[in-house]
């Protein structure tokens, strides 16, 4: 997961470099009229903030203008949901105020940097003075988180926004907010693409036999060596359970025993549980580990505090697990600080070559001796565990938005890429069934959409021999369906949940039945336990429990083909998708009692149809057909599981939004 925060702070970094002043004159062509308006009231309002904030850092006077600005942003936003939340998850006032507050903070510094205010030697200091401000000023967060971000991110921006080819215009319009985005051809990528694609969608599909095999997938452990059972679980951060409750506070914020609902991560008990669980009831053959074994406490990580907490699940695993394979991959959590990665390019002071030794001292003990030059160099490997099956381990962090270097050198990004590509061919030339580990979806609207075009290509390229793609870092018990550009659908990514509680989930883990012979993916099975239950039972093992079996809730056809023909008819009858959606969130109390309305249900299917964020072909296909069946279903109990509304703030539409502005005036 990602922390909103950090956009701000990179729009800092830019005019700290000395950036030009932002300007909207690329807007996008796809944008809907109501979301150009967004678009241009988003710029304006963020010009206006940036000019009146900068005269009152300079003078001390708050105009009446600034104070009714503040009030109206302040009040836009939820506190939390903007920290804890995927960005292009996010209700449309959200989604405004991140981009207005990033495309303020821009000009802020841009007007300071210019101005001489924020300059040598004292840079440094002068512009986490202006950063505390502006963060404590429109409600950003704490002090304690805002000041912890600037100083374990300030010296990476700082070198990349002197170094990059980008302009400030590709920074905010990187969000993947549609009224954020501007046209940029800084980084453009295209990979070298040897042979044919497909002309037809993948229907491959063995039959079951007594012979199929088991494999477990963990993913987004989220260990919190600091969760205190009885602890605050409503603090202000963007995570919880570490803190004593405030005095006078209603024992009902006390965190729970097993973890708890409200932004919090995973105490050692609830991992020994669950590893106590598998290894009494199932016997799998090997573990995928797809990433996040620190927790979400992005402010204040350690280098030391990271290493130690990724031995100590390794050391679990080997415990439990002491002769099945792990094949792990690195998710964004484990660098410090979080998100930041790199390879041999990066100037040495800033490389996270620490974090490559140390996975590889422990991975080492699954891996062959080949795929320590990958290892060491980007995180990433491959390896042939049996004769005619290769695992392809990906570090997905050269999508992700929140990894500085993105902005930096495109070569850099591509070069896995290319890698990618060229082991599989390798793979095809040689007979091999191919599963892919890879810690983000590329669907996911927090992965760069030129990153996931050149990735979906290469996935249509070799869609014959990829039988499986597994990821995490959503939290979500989901999938996505690739398709090729001329919509044939090719490769399914299996998304495994996640272990930890955070995003309003119950903890669960995945088993995959697979083909012994192509591994491909049969069926699927997810254990969970619900949190408050067993929180209500501390003394007492949770409840872990099957929660459902893939085939028997949805289809039995688990090619690409097959899945896509399950979309359309979760399209034409709603309520298998509203099972879907209850599934995707693990039962869970505050989703079920939050509910799904029509528009999240039209939300829900575009994801699972969507591997590259800004294209959505079969995701309107399929919005269409489901919008017709919604018409025509009979009316329902909002109070279903499943059915129900969202309210306030996050049921605004963009046009309910500008509305509201220009009532009170926001729009001058």
């Amino acid at each position: 997961m990602k922390l909103i925060c950090s956009t701000v702070l990179l729009g800092i970094a830019i005019a700290i470099v000395g950036c030009g002043a932002f300007s909207l004159t690329i807007v996008p062509d796809n944008l809907t009229k109501e979301q150009r308006s967004a678009a241009i009231v988003s710029a304006s309002l963020a010009e206006e903030i940036s000019r009146e904030y900068v005269k009152y850092r300079r003078t001390g006077i708050e105009s009446e203008r600034l104070r009714q600005l503040g009030k109206d942003l302040r009040n836009s936003h939820s506190k939390k949901a903007i920290f804890t939340e995927s960005m292009a998850d996010l209700s449309s006032t959200d989604q405004f105020f991140v981009c207005t507050l990033c495309r303020s903070t821009v000009n802020v510094f841009v007007r300071t940097g210019n101005s001489g205010e924020l300059s040598d030697p004292q840079r440094e200091e002068e512009a986490k003075m202006w950063f505390l401000g502006f963060c404590d000023y429109f409600g950003i967060s704490t002090q304690e988180v805002c000041s912890g971000l600037f100083d374990l991110n300030y010296q990476f921006l700082h070198f990349i926004l002197n170094h990059t080819a980008a302009n400030s215009q590709s920074f905010c319009g990187m969000l993947p907010i549609p009224i954020c985005q501007v046209k940029q051809d800084e980084f453009n990528l295209t990979l070298s693409i040897q042979g044919d694609s497909t002309t037809e969608s993948n229907s491959n599909l063995p039959a079951k036999s007594s012979d199929d095999i088991l494999i477990l997938q963990l993913s987004d452990i989220h260990y919190d060596p600091e969760y205190s059972v009885g602890s605050n679980a409503v603090c202000d951060e963007p995570m919880c359970c570490r803190n004593p409750l405030p005095e006078g506070a209603d024992s009902s914020a006390a965190a729970g025993y097993w973890s708890d609902y409200r932004d919090c991560d995973s105490p050692k008990h609830l991992i020994l549980s669950a590893f106590d669980h598998i290894k009494e009831n199932h016997k799998i053959e090997w573990i995928y580990h797809t990433g996040d074994v620190p927790p979400h406490n992005v402010w204040s990580t350690t280098k030391q505090g990271n290493m130690d907490m990724l031995t100590e699940i390794d050391g679990l695993l080997g415990e439990y697990f002491p002769n099945t394979p792990i094949y792990p991959c690195l998710g964004n959590h484990e660098p410090h600080p979080t998100n930041v990665f790199g390879n041999d390019e990066v100037p040495a002071a800033l490389k996270v070559d620490w974090l490559y030794e140390h996975v590889w001292s422990l991975w080492s003990k699954w891996l062959p001796a080949d795929a320590k030059d990958t290892v060491l160099r980007g995180g990433y490997y491959t390896l042939s565990p049996s004769k005619g099956h290769r695992i392809v381990a990906l570090n997905s962090m050269d999508c992700y938005l929140y990894n500085w270097w993105l902005f930096y050198n495109a070569t850099l990004i591509q070069e896995q890429l290319q890698w990618f590509h060229d082991t599989l061919l390798s793979a095809e030339q040689a007979g091999e069934s191919v599963h892919v580990l890879s810690h983000i979806p590329a669907g996911d609207g927090d992965c760069w959409s030129s990153w996931a075009k050149e990735y979906n290509r290469v996935l249509t390229r070799f869609n014959g021999i990829i039988t499986g793609v597994f990821s995490g870092h959503t939290h979500k018990d989901e999938m996505n369906l690739h398709y090729s550009e001329e919509g044939h659908a090719t490769v399914v990514n299996w998304n495994g949940g996640s272990l930890t509680t955070y995003s309003n989930k119950n903890p669960n883990y995945r088993l995959y039945e697979l083909n012994p012979d192509s591994w491909q993916v049969l069926e699927h099975y997810t254990y969970k336990f619900n949190l408050t239950e067993a929180n209500l039972k501390p003394d007492e093992q949770p409840q872990w429990d099957l929660e459902y079996q893939f085939t028997k809730e949805f289809t039995e056809d688990t090619s690409p083909a097959g899945i896509d023909r399950l979309l359309v008819e979760m399209a034409e009858k709603p309520d298998l998708l509203r099972k879907f959606w209850r599934i995707k969130f693990t039962n869970s109390d505050p989703k079920l009692a939050e509910g799904c309305d029509n528009s999240c249900l039209s939300k829900t299917i575009c994801r699972i149809a969507t591997s590259n964020y800004q294209e959505r072909t079969r995701c309107k296909e399929l919005q269409a057909i489901l919008a017709e069946s919604l018409e025509n279903e009979p009316e329902t109990d909002p109070d279903d599981n499943g059915g129900g509304s969202a309210s306030g703030l996050t049921a605004l539409s963009l046009a309910s939004l500008l509305a509201l502005m220009t009532a009170s005036k926001v729009i001058g």
